[in-house]
């Protein structure tokens, strides 16, 4: 594993994000609604927002990680244990040359498309059918010094690129057997591997009946992909119930990265904002369960840090998580409601409180084309998620306009005051642990954006 990278101290200092005076944590009990509003402070909110949005937060870059060290600092000023939390991804950068050519092919040209991940070079032989790509595919030995030509199903794409190099072939042709528009990923670079296209089902056929004809041989090039390694960071806040407890864990989450281009004052720093607002209100509150606040890094790199995060739980750990509450994008004046949902739209325990203590239920961001967000990588592991955000969502999002001057403090204070109000509630030793049934969500949407068989 790549050594963590280091971060110029002069950098972080220039950003900012360590220079904003840390508020004491206050010592107050069991409120009611009005104590609650007198307690929360909107201009620290603010402040908290105008420090991390001075400048855009990309993902695995210096920026970031001052990011999360401004958070990590600000958690620790308020008693918590906190954690960095490391982790590795990749990102790919598409070739600039992909294609397919076929010795003497009087049909119309190949569209070949790349998988993510996938290796330059160039291959030429004749080409080889080998079936699905499985290991009993190859045993014959047919494809070495060939171009193997498989069929998609039954194993990853990652699996038939590694059967492939093992038998000695060149390259590697996948053809679809389906009429969809595939978008393939290896999943990561591999260890053993050659160049790999895919094609469509109307020409993975066209090809193979030429093969049934005569020897057919061909030429696979991809040039100008390129994977790299990145290393970003969570930040993980614990505080744990004095007494035995019940067991159990709350979670409050946000991320603290923002869009390359992006301030990301609305999408990711109000969200961090409310969460350490939340965690200075609790941080003196009798409890007899566990609160952990977690920041996540590279969220808006495919949810990288959430991922991460969860991959990092035990089976104990996850099994204790009744709840997650996750922020994203709840300050803007231009934006509508605060909403809460979960994945499957349904109204599950942390909701129902967060819906009791002024969110709307709503499922606007589930039933979006192309859903995304930190709670998906959550709920994908069993762990009951309360999402909230606003809806509809501005016009901001992700791009430079995404400022200071968008972010409204009653906003930052209403969501500050549902989520306290929910976390304190289920923390409370007065009130009994909560029996919520887990289990992963199934069906409608997936985390991955691309597929892999």
């Amino acid at each position: 594993m790549r050594p963590n990278r280091r971060f110029s101290l002069t950098a972080v200092l220039a950003s900012g994000l360590l220079l904003l005076p840390l508020m004491p944590s206050p010592v107050f009990s069991q409120a009611s609604a009005m104590e609650i509003q007198e307690a929360i402070d909107g201009d620290t909110l603010l402040l908290h927002v105008e420090r991390l949005a001075r400048t855009p937060r990309p993902p695995a870059t210096e920026t970031e990680f001052a990011a999360a060290v401004y958070v990590e600092n600000a958690l620790r000023s308020y008693g918590y244990q906190t954690v960095l939390q490391p982790f590795t991804y990749y990102t790919y950068r598409e070739p600039s040359a992909l294609s397919l050519s076929v010795e003497g092919w009087k049909g119309a040209a190949f569209e070949a498309r790349g998988f993510t991940y996938g290796p330059n070079g160039i291959g030429t032989g004749e080409i080889a059918d080998c079936g699905l790509g499985t290991a009993a595919d190859f045993q014959s030995g047919k494809a070495r010094g060939k171009i193997a030509l498989v069929r998609r199903g039954s194993t990853t794409f990652a699996e038939k690129v590694r059967q492939a190099a093992a038998a000695g072939a060149v390259a590697a042709i996948v053809w679809n057997d389906r009429d969809d528009a595939l978008k393939g990923t290896l999943g990561e670079p591999l260890d053993m591997s050659v160049p790999v296209i895919m094609l469509s089902k109307q020409q993975g056929e066209r090809l193979r009946e030429q093969m049934k004809k005569q020897a057919v041989k061909a030429t696979v090039k991809v040039d100008g992909g390129l994977s790299i390694r990145q290393t970003s960071y969570n930040i993980v806040a614990t505080r744990k119930p004095e007494s035995q407890g019940t067991g159990q864990i709350v979670l409050v989450t946000a991320h603290h990265d923002s869009a390359v281009k992006s301030p990301g004052a609305n999408n990711g720093a109000s969200g961090v904002a409310v969460l350490l607002e939340v965690a200075r209100l609790l941080a003196d509150k009798p409890t007899d369960t566990e609160v952990r606040l977690v920041s996540f890094g590279a969220a808006s790199a495919g949810e990288q840090g959430p991922i991460a995060f969860v991959e990092g739980l035990t089976e104990k750990e996850t099994k204790a998580m009744v709840a997650a509450y996750c922020l994203d994008a709840v300050g803007s004046v231009d934006a509508g409601v605060l909403t809460v949902s979960d994945p499957s739209g349904s109204r599950n325990v942390p909701v129902t409180l967060a819906e009791a203590n002024g969110a709307v239920f709503s499922t606007a961001w589930n039933d979006r084309a192309e859903a995304s967000g930190d709670h998906l990588p959550l709920a994908a592991a069993g762990i009951p998620v309360a999402f909230l955000t606003r809806a509809p969502s501005d016009a901001w999002r992700d791009q430079p306009e995404d400022t200071i001057e968008k972010i409204s403090a009653d906003r930052l204070i209403e969501t500050a005051e549902t989520v306290y109000a929910a976390v304190a509630e289920m923390t409370d030793p007065q009130t009994p642990a909560y029996a919520v049934s887990t289990g992963k969500i199934s069906g409608g949407k997936t985390l991955e954006r691309e597929a892999v068989q």
